[in-house]
């Protein structure tokens, strides 16, 4: 493959003998430190530089973010190694998976961006109607939020975006702790999502992660066609993610159980909301039992 002239002037990264270049051609995103030739120019490579990546035969794969103070020390950015990593190329990402969401909900309520599933690794976007909270976890995404923040604007058309740099998956890339406007005007209240049929309330600036769990979806609608009848327990509630869609799903009460008062009470402001007399709350400290994280059990009934 023949690379364009201002390709000359990226870096080259080099895949190990040993490390397996078919995986990669065939959609892996990863690329783990002990897979890579880690000489002193990449070594050189600032955290969320862009390169080419060679198999061990040096033909080009494609375009990498590196981070070589990183286990995964690239990220498949592009199978095209003369792409350009710019405001277009942000959104034609973001253009494809907007398509893909406007098929499956109705309303601007959704996570509109899921990293790698989206083309965008180590990036998440959460939508609220009008708002968009950005949380870029990996440092190639960090350093060019300028660019992802326009290309979202452009293709969505919201008016805020906010950007919650917060969490450990940024510690492992090296990058701070920040939260920041990127655009428009920070909320003053939380932001009611409907949701599986209730309505939830999203602090989208001071709360955990971008304020509401968009990926456990489906899970929510799941419990919630099992709960009719059912007074339902939920564990690590949140903002009263299984708790709410339980009772709009028929459930006779609901109980949400967490160790934050302030998720809590958005939790009661969002059963006020969908109009579920039947919900109650309580505060407690709780321990994740279960190795590994996702096998802790959420909610129950009895």
């Amino acid at each position: 493959m023949t690379l364009s002239s201002s390709h000359f002037d990226l870096p080259t990264v080099r895949l190990m003998p040993k490390a397996d270049a078919r995986a990669v051609r065939h959609g892996f995103p990863w690329v783990y430190a002990n897979e890579l030739v880690t000489d002193r120019r990449t070594k050189a490579i600032p955290a969320g530089g862009v390169a080419v990546l060679e198999d061990a035969e040096r033909r080009p794969m494609g375009l990498v973010a590196v981070n070589p103070a990183s286990k995964i020390i690239c990220r498949m950015l592009d199978a095209d190694p003369a792409a350009v990593i710019d405001k277009a190329w942000f959104a034609g990402r973001i253009a494809r998976a907007l398509a893909h969401r406007e098929r499956l909900y109705a309303e601007p309520f959704y996570r509109l961006i899921h990293a790698e599933a989206d083309g965008l690794p180590g990036v998440v976007i959460d939508r609220f109607g009008d708002v968009a909270v950005v949380q870029p976890n990996a440092a190639w995404a960090d350093a060019r939020i300028d660019d992802l923040g326009a290309a979202l604007a452009e293709v969505t058309g919201v008016s805020t975006i906010i950007m919650n740099g917060t969490g450990r998956a940024r510690g492992l890339e090296g990058l701070p702790e920040e939260t920041r406007l990127l655009m428009g005007k920070a909320p003053t209240a939380p932001i009611p999502v409907p949701m599986n049929g209730a309505t939830y309330m999203a602090d989208v600036m001071g709360g955990q992660k971008t304020g509401l769990f968009f990926d456990q979806r489906p899970n929510h609608a799941f419990s919630k066609r099992l709960a009719k009848g059912s007074n339902v327990l939920d564990v690590f509630s949140h903002v009263g993610g299984f708790a709410l869609a339980a009772l709009a799903g028929g459930a006779q009460s609901a109980l949400a159980v967490d160790a934050s008062a302030p998720a809590l009470a958005l939790a009661a402001k969002g059963a006020a909301a969908s109009g579920f007399a039947n919900f109650s709350t309580r505060r407690a400290m709780l321990l994740m039992c279960w190795k590994p994280w996702w096998l802790k059990v959420r909610a129950l009934t009895w």
